[in-house]
């Protein structure tokens, strides 16, 4: 089963979106006067998904257009496919070319680093990764460092010795997934302190059967959000209201910039929870996010 999801029982869950720590208090107070509007990404893990077809993309679509369509759907992605392998720099650039002016790429790195006990001794590989996804220029959004959920607090200075290997103007965010990393207060305000010293982006997970990942702290002046629906279960929507009122409230404070990933077991439904989403944020807001055109009719009677 993947991380943190549950097959049954989703009434016996919290669900509740717990209040923000003191840290991410402490960064929002911190925060200068924004000098422009803050920009909001929202987007799914995938565009290759035969679900699409007929929902988010017209029937008939070809695949090899699948990405451009997504592009005019969504403004970010969760680049998966580079968590399995490295592209080449030409496919990257065939990526950038088929994408909007203001579409993003968020990039996972390749577990061929991330899932290595000694990852702090595969800098080559990251040299690799660098001189391929820098290719994206512009549309190259937040990258993500996805530790994997045996990768202890004990292994911190692995952790530490390869983050001081890469540029500090990296846009870089981590997701942490071993327990331990929340159980310990003292060792989540450490590495969360350490995040903000490095400019890095703590990723905020959010799914049914770990609730611990949910730790509302804030490093940067970027959320960083990866939501993981069950399959538009009534509680996926109650959630999304939760998260709209903490996005603006964050939006109100100063933050600058959110990235919101949504998943689902069934990759269409992301589009459903997007529509949602973002017709409840231009209403909270003010703003006017454009949401995925739905092609499936009974989809549209769900709101």
């Amino acid at each position: 089963m993947k991380f943190g999801k549950v097959a049954e029982n989703l009434s016996e869950i919290d669900f509740s979106l717990p209040l923000d720590t003191p840290q991410t208090g402490a960064l929002l107070q911190s925060l200068a006067k924004r000098s422009k509007e803050p920009v909001i990404y929202i987007g799914t893990s995938v565009w290759a998904d035969r679900s699409f077809i007929g929902k988010v993309y017209p029937r008939g679509t070809k695949t090899k257009n699948f990405l451009k369509i997504y592009a005019q759907q969504f403004n970010t992605v969760e680049l998966n496919t580079t968590f399995y392998s490295i592209p080449s720099v030409e496919k990257v650039k065939n990526w950038k070319e088929a994408v909007t002016p203001d579409f993003k790429f968020c990039p996972k790195f390749p577990r061929s680093i991330s899932h290595r006990e000694n990852m702090d001794a595969h800098l080559l590989l990251f040299d690799t990764f660098i001189e391929s996804i820098i290719h994206f220029e512009e549309k190259l959004g937040m990258s993500f460092l996805q530790l994997p959920s045996y990768f202890k607090p004990t292994k911190i200075k692995v952790l530490e010795k390869f983050l001081h290997y890469i540029p500090e103007d990296f846009p870089l965010a981590i997701e942490l997934r071993h327990p331990d990393w929340f159980s310990n207060p003292v060792v989540q305000h450490e590495i969360f302190d350490f995040f903000k010293q490095k400019g890095i982006t703590a990723v905020i997970t959010d799914v049914a059967g770990r609730r611990d990942v949910l730790h509302q702290t804030l490093t940067t002046s970027c959320a960083f959000v990866r939501f993981t629906g069950n399959n538009l279960h009534f509680t996926d929507f109650s959630r999304i209201d939760d998260w709209v009122k903490r996005i603006a409230y964050w939006l109100e404070k100063g933050l600058e910039k959110v990235y919101f990933l949504l998943h689902e077991s069934e990759k269409g439904l992301c589009a459903d929870l997007a529509v949602y989403m973002i017709e409840r944020l231009n209403q909270l807001l003010n703003i006017q996010l454009s949401p995925p055109k739905l092609y499936s009719e009974h989809q549209q009677s769900l709101f």
